[in-house]
């Protein structure tokens, strides 16, 4: 199976990496006129310039490079001349770049690049939400060459997955170390939300509201990890039958060692020990944003001054072989997870979150939900 792997854009990254399953390295400015599906403030600061030599690098190892483009909402901006002058402008430095690919959300962009720039090759972003094959097959009429599906809707549905592949001649993929929750309402408004954070002129302020709850979930009900999106390394074949030809893995906002060690364990397709060593987390003091730079909320800031840095949750991968049986036997019938059991089931045997630290995340995110939906955040916001 081929990697889309992400650049944290530090230097030592393309040395460290196992490249012999990787088709592309992937990334963004921090900031840029379209915005992505990340806010500035989680990753790491890069220039134009930097941006240029390092895309060289790529192309020296023989990867390509594909430039996200894959915000889900452009503000209207692009109905007007001044916006359509940001965006096109900013096409044409990514083609000085001699950037590859370049990954959209809308399929207006989508359009506009087939059309004015039809030397990227195009590959539609997880931010799209594609989840079956109607939808996939609008997109690869628009001229689409890759379509990375919905994980909250088609990562453990292997009849969708086959539906799907049949539907469309284009390339498929998934995205696989994410914890994201499966059918998880709110997605677009999530997304939406980090589109308007990393725009230039825009990054509108932004509480990561969607990823509070998103943990808060899965302290107070642990099976809800068990039943999320991830894709373990050592199933990849099983994605591979049916037709997927390439996995995404995460995250820009990583330090190399990490991206190292989800590379080499997705190439492998074996990792022994912590699951979670794999999936995507951000850290929870990072979750707060204001324009331009960290606002200051004290209550919420000391909220989360009170989180460990680090997480205990232990998820046994040793103990999710055949896992993931059924799910391709077509068992899920993802409508009432209550009366199911199943992921109850497989939590209780192979996840292990202390009581005690258990206990004191849901208090300290029940507390963040007072203060940012009570709106005490907003009477005593002071900048640093």
């Amino acid at each position: 199976m081929k990697l889309s792997v992400p650049t944290n854009w530090q230097p030592d990254l393309l040395g460290r990496i196992n490249k012999s399953k990787v088709i592309e390295i992937y990334g963004k400015l921090g900031c840029d006129p379209i915005g992505g599906g990340r806010p500035s403030f989680t990753l790491p600061s890069i220039d134009k310039r930097r941006v240029k030599d390092y895309i060289l690098k790529v192309h020296q190892n023989g990867l390509k490079f594909n430039y996200l483009l894959n915000a889900v909402c452009l503000g209207n901006i692009e109905w007007s001349a001044a916006g359509q002058k940001r965006i096109r402008g900013f096409l044409d430095w990514l083609t000085t770049l001699d950037v590859d690919v370049v990954t959209v959300s809308i399929p207006y962009l989508l359009e506009l690049v087939k059309k004015r720039y039809p030397h990227f090759e195009t590959k539609v972003s997880v931010c799209a939400a594609v989840c079956d094959p109607l939808q996939a097959k609008y997109w690869e009429d628009m001229g689409a060459d890759t379509i990375t599906l919905s994980p909250w809707a088609v990562n453990r549905s292997f009849k969708t997955l086959r539906e799907i592949r049949q539907a469309v001649k284009c390339k498929l993929q998934v995205y696989a170390n994410t914890r994201c929750l499966s059918g998880c309402p709110s997605v677009q408004y999530h997304y939406s939300s980090h589109s308007h954070s990393s725009r230039t002129k825009d990054r509108a302020s932004s509480i990561n509201y969607c990823r509070f709850s998103c943990n808060y979930l899965i302290f107070k009900e642990p099976w809800r990890l068990i039943s999320a999106c991830w894709i373990r390394p050592e199933d990849l074949p099983y994605y591979e039958t049916v037709g997927i030809n390439s996995v995404k893995l995460s995250d820009r906002s990583m330090e190399t060692e990490q991206i190292q060690r989800i590379v080499e364990a997705y190439t492998m397709e074996s990792y022994g020990g912590n699951l979670m060593d794999l999936l995507y987390i951000i850290s929870a003091k990072k979750l707060a944003i204001g324009k331009k730079r960290n606002i200051k909320v004290p209550p919420l800031s000391k909220l989360l001054d009170q989180i460990p840095v680090n997480d205990p949750t232990f998820l046994d991968n040793g103990k999710l072989d055949g896992f993931l049986n059924f799910f391709i036997e077509g068992k899920c019938s993802r409508i009432n997870c209550d009366v199911c059991g199943y992921c109850r089931d497989i939590a209780n045997k192979a996840l292990y979150i202390p009581d005690d630290y258990r206990s004191k995340l849901i208090s300290i995110y029940e507390d963040l939900f007072k203060i940012i939906i009570g709106g005490e955040m907003f009477t005593c916001r002071q900048k640093n």
